[in-house]
Formats: C-alpha cells, sequence, structure tokens
C-alpha cells in the first residue's frame, strides 16, 4: 500500500488553485506511482467519478474538531454526500492520523489582509499535522504583510510557536520571504517560482479519470485577447476607476480589430464578467464566455489568444509558461517579482497604487498590439532559463520514501 497524503489549501471556485491541486498530484504520482492523495475540501460539491484522488469535507468545524479529538480515539465522524468516494466513510481523525504527508497549496492565507478565521484556519493545518506526527510541506505562495491591529496582534505569536514544524515552507516572492524571515527567523523557510509556472509535462491521467472530458468554448481563429478581471476591484471604492480602466481597455481593442474575450477565472468573478460583457456589448468585439471553465478547460483555452490581460495573478502565470504576454492589472508584489525576471516589468501595473493611470495602462497595451513580438521573445528566452532552476518540487526526493 502507498504512502498516504493529504492536500490543505485548494479550492475549484479558483481556476488557479485547482490548477494547483493538479500539478501537485500531478508530481506525486511521477514520483510515488501507488500513493494514495486526498484532497481536503471545504465542503465543495465534487463529481467523484471524475477524478483519481481521495476527498473528505474539511471545514472549519471539521477542522477544530480533529484538532480537540484524542488521537487514540474515534471521535469526529464525517457526514459525506454521495458525490464523495467510499475512504470518506472514514473517521476523520483517523483517516487523517493515517497520513504520511500533508501538503499546504493556498495562495496567500498568511496576511493582515485575510480574515482572522482564514488565518487560524491555515494555522490550524499546521498544528494538526504536528498534533499528528504528520510532515508537512508549505508549497510556494505568497506571504505577508503582517501589520496586523492590537487586537490581532496575538496570531504574530502563534505563528512564531508553529512556523517552525513544517518541513519546508516556501515562498514564491523575495517580499514574503523577507517579511517571513523578519518577524519569525525560519530556518525552514525557502524561496522558489510559483509552481505553475514549471513546464512539468502535466500527465492529466494522473488526476483525472476516463471520464473526465473537457469542453473547450468557441473561439475565433486570430486576433483574440483574453480579459481576465477581478471581482475585488470593482467594489464601492474603486468601481468608477475600474470601470473607466476596462472601457479604455475595450474600446482600444476594438481600434486594433481585437476580439475581447472576457474569461472568468474565479467565481466570484462571474457577476462582474457579466456586468462588463452586459456594458459593452455595443462595441460588437467584447464577448463572454458564458461557462466557468475547470483549471484544464481555462489552460487550453489561454492558448487561443495573442496575449491576455489579467486582474488575476495565476493566468498570468499560466500565459508567461507558454510565451504568452500579459497585460498585468492587478495589485501585490507577486505581479511585480514574476513580471520583472521576465523583463516584462513595463506591461505591469499596480491599479491600487497611488501612482497607477489608466493613461500608463492604455500605453503600454497600444505597445503591446503595435509590436506583440518583443515582450514574447522575452519571456521565451527568460523562461528557458527559469526552466533549468531548481524547483519547489525537489523537496519530494528529500522525503526519501
Amino acid at each position: 500500500m502507498g504512502k498516504k497524503i493529504m492536500i490543505v489549501g485548494a479550492s475549484f471556485a479558483d481556476k488557479g488553485s485547482q490548477a494547483k491541486l493538479y500539478v501537485v498530484i500531478d508530481e506525486l504520482r511521477k514520483r510515488f506511482e501507488d500513493c494514495q492523495v486526498y484532497f481536503a475540501h471545504n465542503d465543495e460539491q465534487l463529481d467523484g467519478g471524475l477524478y483519481r484522488f481521495g476527498k473528505f469535507a474539511f471545514s472549519k468545524k471539521v477542522q477544530s474538531q480533529v484538532l480537540k479529538s484524542n488521537p487514540l480515539k474515534s471521535l469526529t465522524k464525517m457526514f459525506h454526500k454521495k458525490d464523495d468516494n467510499p475512504a470518506a466513510e472514514k473517521d476523520v481523525t483517523e483517516l487523517i492520523s493515517e497520513m504520511d504527508l500533508m501538503i499546504d497549496v493556498s495562495e496567500h492565507a498568511l496576511t493582515s489582509q485575510s480574515p482572522m478565521a482564514d488565518i487560524e484556519y491555515y494555522i490550524n493545518n499546521i498544528k494538526i499535522a504536528k498534533k499528528y506526527k504528520i510532515p508537512m510541506i508549505i508549497m510556494p505562495q505568497s506571504f505577508g504583510p503582517f501589520d496586523f491591529g492590537v487586537d490581532d496582534m496575538y496570531i504574530l505569536g502563534t505563528m512564531k510557536d508553529i512556523l517552525f514544524y513544517p518541513k519546508a515552507i516556501y515562498a514564491r516572492e523575495q517580499y514574503g520571504y523577507d517579511e517571513m524571515m523578519g518577524y519569525f527567523g525560519l530556518d525552514n523557510l525557502r524561496l522558489a517560482k510559483d509552481m505553475l509556472l514549471i513546464d512539468n509535462k502535466f500527465d492529466l491521467t494522473n488526476v483525472c479519470s476516463r471520464f473526465y472530458r473537457p469542453n473547450i468554448p468557441e473561439i475565433a481563429e486570430s486576433d483574440n485577447v483574453a480579459i481576465i478581471p477581478n471581482a475585488k476591484f470593482f467594489d464601492k471604492k474603486h468601481y468608477d476607476n475600474s470601470f473607466d480602466l476596462y472601457k479604455k481597455i475595450f474600446e482600444t481593442l476594438k481600434e486594433a480589430k481585437k476580439n475581447a474575450y472576457i474569461i472568468c477565472q474565479a467565481s466570484s468573478d462571474m457577476e462582474i464578467c457579466k456586468e462588463l460583457a452586459s456594458n459593452f456589448r455595443y462595441l460588437e468585439n467584447v464577448h463572454l464566455i458564458e461557462q466557468e471553465p475547470d483549471c484544464v478547460e481555462f489552460g487550453t483555452i489561454l492558448k487561443k489568444f495573442d496575449f491576455i490581460i489579467s486582474a488575476r495573478f495565476e493566468p498570468c502565470v499560466l500565459a508567461y509558461r507558454n510565451f504568452i504576454s500579459v497585460l498585468a492589472i492587478g495589485s501585490g508584489e507577486c505581479y511585480k517579482e514574476i513580471a520583472e525576471p521576465l523583463g516584462q516589468e513595463n506591461l505591469c501595473f499596480d491599479v491600487l497604487s497611488d501612482s497607477f493611470t489608466s493613461y500608463a495602462a492604455i500605453d503600454a497595451l497600444a505597445g503591446l498590439i503595435k509590436d506583440p513580438d518583443i515582450s514574447k521573445t522575452r519571456i521565451l528566452t527568460r523562461m528557458m532559463n527559469i526552466q533549468n532552476e531548481k524547483t519547489c518540487f525537489d523537496i519530494f526526493n528529500e522525503l526519501k520514501w
């Protein structure tokens, strides 16, 4: 019987998060063919017949029960849905106590910008690994800032006490590495590129069953640009500026005779995708991909575009991996730190910074339309060097199973 591995921190509602889950499972199966992988999900509705991994509900309530339970006694019964697999019939505490490894694939949970409940959930996973003596690896993700208010400062002490436990913690940006080292002085902290940037020759059969069939929408053959919005930039404070930016983007693409396809990368973005498509339908070049693609479909769709315009981080990573240019209009250090090594800093904008202007972004878009090969050549050349670097997946070789 193979080793049992539990993966936490992923969500099918976010296609970047789902892609990380898939890539980690693929890498594990390539190294440990008979391993048993379990996805600890937060009460998501999943069709068990489509996947080659186990899954069980691991909500905050269940997690709390597991953390409080006696490892020698089965106390936590799991109420699984019809779509869950037979492994779900086991007591959760018993199942977790049998794990040989826990892997966290979160995106950016450990920061003062996250709700305290999400931070505690993240920390409690590490506590569970420690309690049941399960080795743990935290895969590349963003960390910080840790600008907690007075009422929440206690969490820094909790983090300092528990973050020493994982075998390795990978920061994907220098900023996050420096924040973690500065606050906690960890000797298990490492720096690595985002795992989706690595071309690992992904094998879908390691993750999905023969019943899985991707559904790829029809897209015009040429002159296509993907638009990937982020709903958080359309809150009450930023709505007008964001709307104006997208208006300028669609108009610029219309003048260049480019088709603009709006794609939803996370379930939470679907409403704003529909709103943008409805408001700019009159331009005639604006189209909405109405289906919410999974990560496999999303990755395939991206390859059909000349370049993408993204307010989400993981589509930028997937595009770069496929040598596709990106106009990045998000916010955070992660965009800057992935764009600069690829020579793409002139196409990267922090839309929430005081210095940002929509005119600068449109000027960059005009340059990209005029001569896309400059950007693409830089990506191609520098990605070749990145692919030769050591990756976070090398940690699996250190397990010596």
